[in-house]
């Protein structure tokens, strides 16, 4: 499957007119970088409204130099006239061209990592992308490690759909070590009502668009799991009731969830031993595995069973079963664990 998406200026109209129902899927708008862009504000106004069937975004255009405080200006630009925009996916996405024949006006593969690297760094769910194109940078952003967008234009105008010269056109050679995420495949196609618009494709759903572009906005996939306790299902279990739960337990064994219910879960066992467990903890994706890995870290011979079992219980990793059962399964793993 290929979305297709337009990237505005002033140069359009800040209207998108029926460009959605047209199959346009990610629009992105110029906020400055040269010079501030005047219609950002009034574009935002009337697409921020759009749902998630739309991925909205900006583009700074990128002058060599200084190129952390570039990216600091290019999101508070963002913050003065797109309010919201932290709060959903979104497009950050650096333009950088040679213009008007001037190459001093192309920044450097340096200046590019570290104004997407700054950009990554304040606003850690967003994955930056470069238009960085062929007829501009050749193979000289190999190693760039963030994905590019490229442009190369079809001739004769029209809907933009039909001009896009398909999956497999030479257009989307690699270069510079990757094959380009996005294509920008003319500068004169009509859409939303307009014409001579810039017209992108992606070879992929909205959905690997967001991943790519906003991976930390992209939800963790509703997966049913078995968790067993003794002789008992609970086949009703996410992904998400298993994370939040280890949260939860991690919480409570460590004694920082800042509540008063974890001063009252006493473990024999010195609880700092408990602080390195996190990161496996959080990993493991049934309960038999946490209360497993949970003993393991604790002195055999020295568990408070009654209090571990309330501790697991309270947490909300066992599924409503019975301290009983819970402490049967406990004793279990630590008689596996003196074999």
């Amino acid at each position: 499957m290929t979305v297709f998406g337009w990237d505005q200026s002033h140069f359009d109209a800040p209207s998108i007119g029926n460009a959605v129902s047209q199959g346009i899927v990610f629009i992105t708008h110029k906020a400055g970088g040269d010079a501030d862009d005047a219609e950002l504000n009034t574009w935002w106004n009337g697409v921020k409204g759009l749902g998630p069937e739309v991925l909205l975004g900006a583009y700074w255009v990128l002058y060599p130099g200084s190129a952390s405080s570039r990216a600091d200006s290019f999101l508070a630009r963002l913050d003065s006239q797109c309010p919201g925009w932290r709060d959903r996916p979104f497009i950050l996405q650096a333009d950088c061209e040679k213009w008007n024949g001037d190459s001093s006006t192309v920044p450097s593969k340096s200046d590019i990592q570290t104004f997407c690297d700054r950009l990554h760094s304040k606003m850690p769910k967003l994955r930056p992308i470069v238009y960085g194109p062929s007829w501009v940078y050749g193979s000289s952003l190999t190693g760039l490690s963030y994905p590019l967008w490229a442009s190369s234009y079809v001739s004769g105008s029209g809907s933009f759909a039909s001009l896009y010269p398909g999956d497999g056109s030479s257009k989307w050679d690699s270069y510079s070590g990757q094959v380009p995420a996005v294509l920008q495949y003319s500068s004169s196609a009509n859409i939303g009502g307009q014409t001579t618009c810039d017209a992108n494709a992606f070879r992929g759903t909205l959905q690997e668009l967001v991943a790519l572009v906003a991976p930390g906005w992209t939800e963790v996939p509703q997966m049913e799991l078995t968790d067993k306790i003794g002789d008992e299902t609970y086949p009703n279990r996410t992904v998400q009731n298993v994370f939040q739960d280890l949260a939860q337990l991690r919480g409570f064994l460590v004694g920082d969830n800042g509540d008063t219910a974890s001063a009252n879960i006493k473990l024999t066992a010195p609880v700092q031993n408990l602080v390195g467990l996190k990161s496996a903890v959080l990993a493991l994706p049934t309960v038999a595995q946490i209360v497993a890995a949970v003993v393991a870290a604790l002195p055999p011979g020295n568990v408070d069973v009654p209090a571990l079992a309330a501790a697991l219980i309270a947490a909300g990793v066992t599924g409503g079963a019975t301290p009983e059962q819970v402490g049967t399964e406990l004793r279990s793993v630590l008689g596996s664990l003196d074999n």
